[in-house]
């Protein structure tokens, strides 16, 4: 399975294709039945010398990675069996209903490697690195370079429409931007305030603002004592203005998520419900008497050690509690001691910085957010929201899980506990002979670098 993208696709999207298969059904028991394209072949490269990919080779891959000294094993954890009915056709049977298995097929992590390829030294730590895919690896070392040359034999007609794809490791943004500037790559992501600045050069440059999974996330814990009375909590909610805090320390290029990746955009709450929450101080200052609060109510924020917008967005956060009756500090933690605090340890009265990593909707949901999750450091203990949580983990049609998420960011916003109040939009911009550039970047999802060509 891949990822869609393309110039229909809105992000944010996790919604699936068929990659290497031609369809897929469920089963009654939660199997689920693939049938594979037939003209799939291994890249012309030894030891696999351009043979067809078959279903024992999926079942080979995916039972390797399942293997609990896999890092990447959780990926599958649902998974019960794998069966080859026939070489084209595969079934894979759950111990679990989980919604988002489809999404850990897609994952770039989820590989089909070739058991010859393995055999040979055991491990894939020094190649052959022989696949399927649109790129044959020519090169790659780290903070250096990734080259690929174009697979002549890959499955889809007519691509990739390029005949080489160069990925350059550049760390420095001056040297980055120099090297856009005279040509030397034709894509960049590039950050706000050079991005800025080459806007005044050249006022029409094609740009894509892309979702990113990095933010700016806050936090309240409910076992603190000052925190106890949800009143206080949402009180904090309702002193500040999201929107105003993008536009002045993100430079607009950020939006308010409730933390954790959706499969769509539907899947956010209207702006107008989401306001309500929100950017209201006459309201946090009724919540405040309404909680008996003695005022200046004393309130230490931690903060991750993330970088100065971090920094900028706390301060503008403790100003915004201050004017209706917090008396905040702000604490500032290295980003290990951030980690073994907060995301771990619940070391926090009130937190801000980057969420705990995670790929998809349930690897958020079940570990952060519900009460028995091992990251759950809110204090909250809502049994309704663990069991809106449990629902949507299970549920299969797109238009129940998206209500049933809904409902989810409303408790959230209700028991005041987390928020992401700046999720991040990377700017992408490129060269005038670059056309159909319309990625999609989530799960390393890279299927649209085949899309693209050039204009001479």
């Amino acid at each position: 399975m891949r990822l869609q993208s393309g110039p229909d696709i809105a992000l944010p999207s996790l919604t699936v294709e068929c990659e290497v298969c031609e369809e897929w059904e469920m089963e009654d028991d939660g199997a689920f039945v693939f049938r594979l394209r037939q003209d799939v072949v291994w890249q012309d490269l030894s030891p696999l010398n351009g043979r067809q990919l078959t279903a024992e080779d999926i079942v080979f891959s995916y039972n390797r990675q399942r293997q609990q000294d896999r890092p990447n094993a959780a990926l599958l954890g649902a998974v019960e069996s794998l069966e080859a009915l026939d070489p084209k056709t595969l079934r894979i049977s759950l111990s679990v209903p989980d919604a988002d298995f489809m999404l850990s097929l897609a994952h770039g992590h989820t590989k089909i490697v070739a058991p010859e390829a393995v055999a040979l030294n055991g491990d894939l730590r020094d190649g052959p690195t022989v696949g399927s895919g649109p790129w044959i690896l020519k090169e790659t070392g780290p903070d250096a370079i990734h080259a690929f040359d174009r697979n002549p034999s890959y499955f889809e007609e007519g691509r990739p429409l390029v005949d080489e794809l160069l990925i350059h490791i550049i760390p420095d943004t001056t040297i980055r931007n120099a090297a856009f500037r005279v040509g030397s790559i034709d894509v960049e992501q590039m950050d706000e305030p050079r991005w800025e600045q080459y806007l005044k050069r050249r006022p029409s440059a094609p740009f894509l603002l892309v979702p990113d999974t990095t933010g700016v996330e806050i936090g309240l814990n409910a076992r603190a004592a000052v925190f106890e009375d949800v009143r206080v909590r949402r009180a904090v909610f309702q002193a500040t203005d999201p929107w105003n805090t993008i536009d002045q320390v993100w430079r607009g290029k950020a939006y308010p998520s409730p933390g954790f990746p959706v499969a769509s955009a539907d899947w956010l709450l209207p702006e107008d419900e989401l306001r309500g929450y929100f950017a209201d101080p006459d309201r946090a200052r009724e919540l405040l008497r309404e909680a008996g609060a003695r005022l200046p109510v004393p309130v230490v924020i931690k903060v991750g050690d993330f970088g100065d917008a971090y920094q900028a967005h706390a301060e503008r956060i403790a100003d915004e509690m201050r004017r209706v009756g917090f008396e905040p500090e702000i604490e500032v933690v290295n980003r290990r001691a951030f980690g073994d605090e907060v995301w771990l340890g619940g070391d926090y009265q009130m937190f801000l910085g980057p969420p705990a990593p995670s790929a998809t909707p349930n690897g958020y949901l079940l570990p952060v957010l519900h009460s028995q999750g091992r990251l759950n450091t809110s204090g909250v203990d809502d049994r309704e929201l663990d069991g809106l949580i449990e629902a949507q983990a299970q549920e299969f049609d797109p238009a129940v899980r998206t209500e049933l998420v809904q409902a989810i960011q409303r408790k959230m916003l209700d028991n005041a506990s987390r928020f992401m109040p700046a999720a991040r939009l990377s700017v992408w911009t490129w060269s005038d002979r670059v056309q159909d550039f319309y990625p999609n970047f989530a799960l390393f999802e890279y299927s649209h670098w085949s899309r693209v060509w050039l204009q001479e």
